[in-house]
């Protein structure tokens, strides 16, 4: 088998929760616009609706905001998708006008390819009251702190509260884009690709190695959306020589890259009062200001990598710079502002979101088994200075120590201000004499990843008679080298109550006056050695019509997730039910889902 084997794996496998059930055999085609088929047009249009059937806020995500029922609508999703390609290649040879100068060229293919895209989310405009009323919702909470204004009060500011859900109904109601829109140029051996586009190299499904050129949008889903369906496209120009044979290779090409840098995951991000948002990052925090300053346009993504075939197997060895999906993190300590100097609405602690770009080296193999009737994916990758986040070791009460005291000192040795999310265990946060601001650092670290994976086609009659189940497994490793031992996401699970040595908000405290007030993140930890197994299993029945999967994901440290769904076809039509459980402790990208429990019906059109 060829390159031609190596990429019906990813063409086969869907991701296991993307929240989509393996694509149909029979898929409808673009149309032609004109006789010769130069000119054609494909749609795809959908609408869904996502459920909870379990109450989003309780003792398993205690910071979810807004809560919400079980039973209440989380998801009503219009989505429309059209794609407009026009071969050139004809005019180009025959045109009088300035596309002579392309036909000068005498180019074998010469097109261009147009993409909108527009989604909707309806449940800010008619959803239940806690996603469509967010503001009352929140004048409503209050927070677990004393009421002693300046310096302390339990209710949201009016002007946070505005300012949230004007950003909450502009960033994640809509969205119109011209999606894609890229020249095609092809000349022999020679391939170029110049516009906006998505490039995925690698071959992972769920999560990504190789494949982080484009950044990922949670804003319209989150990881209940496939992967597909969440790349960002970004301006980019790519290129690609095929070799052919070369010696003892085959299939061999060289392709390269280079990608604006200015377009990142967080910008603009998941506002607060999403149901997407993920663990308890979006509870309304006036004391905290989340930035996330952009790249320069010209720090740019790029790379390449080669691609050749080797007795049946087809290895890929690459190398590119890009932006992770996840940003390092970096605090910036408010100093004194009105001879105070604690966390408030009107003089917050600033948390950074910073985004270094990264070296990725890595390579890839793929190769059949005939005899097992199954493709082997593998894939290694070399993460040189992934930015990380840390929860921060110490005891708070010490926050209160100035410079040279004993306090301060043993907080300076655990080194919490490098890439650390709990400010109370920052040396001197808590040291009222403190006039000027007090900066942390971004965390970065080599990790090293690898992923095999196994797709399998067996006939197993007493399950289906006349077609293969087909089956995806996957297993993915991650290590993080000089770990500090404390890893974590920069999401938020619940707040634990500060030490009752500190004034105000731990003397005389919260809960009348019984404890030190809840300001203090739980942050979802990472294990310095992680491991996840993933795996679907589909077959399709009534001549592809009928197409049910099984879904599995198992984060070793206890995350889950089982999505069993199918869906109905009938050509340009889909009809999609599935049922997504996600359970186990907070800790790793699974255990931040907050929707915990949901069931969701989807009708598609698609030609």
């Amino acid at each position: 088998m060829t390159t031609a084997t190596r990429r019906l794996a990813p063409l086969l496998v869907a991701g296991v929760v993307a929240g989509l059930v393996l694509a149909a055999p029979r898929r409808a085609a673009a149309i032609s616009l004109d006789h010769r088929g130069e000119m054609k047009l494909g749609l795809r249009a959908y609408t869904d609706v996502r459920i909870g059937t379990q109450r989003m806020g309780d003792e398993d995500n205690p910071l979810t905001w807004p809560r919400s029922p079980a039973g209440h609508v989380r998801q009503s999703r219009y989505f429309l998708q059209l794609k407009f390609d026009h071969d050139l290649t004809r005019l180009a040879r025959e045109s009088t006008s300035w596309l002579r100068l392309f036909g000068l060229l005498n180019l074998d293919d010469f097109g261009y390819s147009l993409q909108y895209r527009g989604e909707f989310e309806g449940i800010y405009d008619y959803g239940p009251s806690e996603f469509s009323d967010g503001g009352d919702k929140m004048r409503a909470l209050r927070l677990d702190a004393p009421n002693a204004p300046p310096i302390s009060t339990d209710r949201l500011p009016a002007k946070f509260i505005s300012d949230s859900v004007d950003r909450l109904r502009r960033r994640a109601r809509h969205s119109n884009q011209l999606y894609l829109a890229y020249v095609d140029m092809d000349k022999g051996p020679l391939s170029i690709r110049a516009g906006k586009q998505i490039l995925a190299w690698g071959e992972t499904d769920v999560f990504r190695l190789l494949d982080n050129i484009n950044p990922l949008d949670n804003g319209f889903g989150g990881f209940f959306i496939a992967l597909d369906e969440r790349r960002i496209p970004v301006g980019m120009v790519r290129a690609s020589w095929n070799f052919g044979q070369l010696g003892p290779l085959a299939d061999s090409f060289l392709e390269g890259f280079v990608a604006q840098g200015d377009v990142v995951s967080q910008v603009p991000g998941i506002p607060s009062g999403s149901p997407w948002s993920p663990g308890g990052f979006g509870f309304p925090r006036p004391q905290l200001l989340a930035l996330v300053p952009e790249p320069d346009f010209w720090d740019v993504r790029g790379g390449g990598r080669f691609v050749f075939t080797w007795k049946d197997v087809t290895y890929t060895l690459a190398h590119y710079y890009t932006y992770l999906d996840i940003p390092g993190s970096q605090f910036k300590l408010p100093g004194a502002k009105d001879g105070l100097n604690t966390a408030r609405y009107d003089n917050p602690i600033i948390a950074f979101g910073r985004y270094p770009r990264v070296p990725i080296t890595g390579a890839s193999a793929t190769f059949p088994v005939p005899s097992w009737y199954t493709i082997v994916r593998t894939e290694v990758a070399w993460f040189k200075n992934e930015p990380v986040s840390r929860q921060g070791i110490g005891n708070d009460a010490d926050a209160l120590g100035a410079p040279g005291s004993p306090g301060y000192r043993r907080l300076q040795r655990q080194n919490n201000t490098a890439g650390g999310l709990d400010p109370f265990v920052y040396p001197g946060f808590l040291d009222l004499a403190r006039q000027n601001p007090s900066w942390g650092t971004v965390l970065q670290l080599d990790t090293f990843n690898m992923a095999i994976g196994f797709d399998v086609n067996r006939f197993i009659r007493w399950i289906n008679p006349n077609q293969t189940v087909f089956f995806s497994a996957q297993l993915f490793y991650k290590h993080y080298f000089d770990s500090p031992g404390d890893l974590v996401l920069p999401v938020p699970y619940r707040n634990l109550p500060v030490s009752r040595q500190l004034p105000i908000v731990g003397t005389p405290g919260c809960d009348g006056g019984t404890r030190g007030c809840m300001l203090r993140p739980r942050l979802f930890h990472l294990e310095d050695d992680r491991f996840t197994n993933t795996l679907l299993i589909s077959t399709s029945y009534s001549g592809g019509r009928i197409v049910p999967s099984l879904g599995f994901l198992y984060d070793w440290a206890g995350p889950r997730v089982v999505q069993p769904g199918v869906a109905f076809v009938r050509d340009p039509f889909r009809v999609i039910f599935d049922y997504s459980y996600v359970g186990g402790p907070p800790t790793s990208e699974i255990g931040t889902m907050r929707d915990r429990d949901t069931v969701r019906f989807q009708v598609e059109y698609v030609f």
